[in-house]
């Protein structure tokens, strides 16, 4: 028997101290916390990198849908247009706001444009709903681009919005539901909110009816979506029916979410690239240069030296109180109507109706219908040679921002 702790025996092994084994326990808890850390940074660059990726795709495929749009407008763009000529209209209206309005850090910018135009489609039919339960084709629609302040507002200091795509067939005669049975009309529900809860359809208000619009009674404002039954027939967003609502209807508008800009520019041929530059054509806001008075009906536009869109443009009546911007409320784009000089209305007030076309030399200039004598006036009665459509997006979880631009050209003006 060898007594115990003979040398003989060789060097006896022993356990780990109990300091030992808190040092190493801390070492693997160490190590393990850098490693999740690890893998929460891979995990958080995974989901952002997802995230901006899927922003991209909604991006391209809004553009994809706004270039179809635009390259089925319908109308020529040289106001203003004969509505016999059953070619719709464009209209834009800009906001009071600019990419230069808000300051960093605050990422919102643009986004009070409105884009407003018939199309046609040139592939399969547009489809609406018709009759609550029911689906109607067109080859012509009236869309409206806009955006409108998001119920959620996930980031703090910035305002995001929501892109919006309204859509309404456009057709001279339905033939079907209570529009057959109703002599091609259907009796007014009491506002546009609750007829576009069952309607993707296009119409106007006659005589507490309401008819579908054919592109050339949409080339007269008053028969527009939202606009108001009075002259000069304004856009009027706070009207009921901007936006689908109703049961199984509310989000199917919705376009694009975390918006930060949806800026419509157009081409001013004359408008410098940059400031104090020589050298000019560029696609720029509507009275880009914040000027205060329209030019009066009748008189030359644009004046000798000045660009297009430099300003307000030009009144919509011939009478003077109308002149003032607040009047006007927003510098706006319009292919107009020439029936306002025959319809036999008078619009401005002044020497009865349609002075510009009676055959009389209503002012005393011994001209007979000058041009000074026309009651009404495209509000930028120049032809426009292309737009611009810039669309901004913020990724909440990865802080990315993206933007897309569309351009659409009117040739050959």
């Amino acid at each position: 028997m060898i007594p115990y702790g003979d040398s003989s025996c060789g060097m006896l092994r022993r356990g780990m101290t109990l300091v030992e084994m808190l040092i190493a326990t801390t070492m693997s808890l160490i190590i393990m916390g850098v490693v999740a850390q690890l893998f929460s940074v891979l995990g958080r660059s995974v989901s952002g990198s997802q995230s901006t990726t899927t922003m991209n795709e909604q991006l391209r495929g809004v553009a994809q849908m706004l270039r179809r749009d635009l390259n089925g407008i319908t109308v020529t763009t040289l106001p203003p247009v004969r509505p016999d000529r059953d070619s719709g209209y464009l209209e834009i209206i800009e906001g009071p706001a600019t990419d230069t309005t808000n300051a960093a850090p605050a990422l919102d910018a643009d986004c009070d444009d409105i884009l407003m135009f018939t199309t046609k489609s040139l592939g399969k039919p547009f489809v609406g709903v018709f009759n609550g339960n029911s689906s109607i084709e067109s080859q012509f629609a009236e869309v409206a681009w806009f955006c409108k302040q998001s119920a959620d507002q996930p980031v703090a200091g910035t305002t995001l919005y929501t892109l919006y795509r309204r859509q309404l067939l456009s057709m001279a005669y339905v033939g079907a539901g209570d529009f057959l049975t109703g002599s091609n009309s259907v009796a007014s529900p009491g506002n546009w909110g609750q007829f576009y809860v069952n309607y993707d359809l296009s119409c106007r208000l006659e005589s507490g009816r309401l008819y579908p619009n054919s592109l050339g009674d949409l080339t007269k404002r008053e028969n527009r979506f939202l606009h108001k039954p009075v002259f000069p027939f304004f856009f009027d967003g706070t009207l009921p029916g901007l936006v689908l609502s109703g049961t199984g209807r509310e989000g199917n508008d919705v376009i694009l979410t975390n918006v930060i800009a949806f800026d419509v520019r157009v081409f001013d041929p004359s408008a410098p690239t940059t400031t104090g530059a020589s050298s000019t054509g560029a696609y720029v806001n509507l009275n880009w240069n914040s000027e205060s008075t329209p030019a009066t009906v009748g008189s030359t536009f644009p004046a000798s030296g000045n660009s297009a869109f430099k300003g307000w443009g030009v009144s919509y009546k011939n009478n003077s109180p109308s002149t003032s911007p607040s009047t006007m409320l927003a510098p706006t784009y319009d292919t107009w109507s020439l029936h306002y000089e025959f319809n036999g209305i008078d619009e401005d007030g002044i020497d009865g109706a349609d002075q510009g076309t009676n055959g009389k030399d209503d002012n005393g200039n011994d001209i007979v219908d000058d041009a000074a004598e026309a009651e009404t006036s495209a509000p930028y009665p120049v032809p426009l040679r292309g737009l611009e459509v810039r669309i901004r997006c913020y990724e909440p979880s990865s802080r990315q921002v993206r933007q897309i631009t569309v351009r659409q050209t009117f040739v050959p003006h």
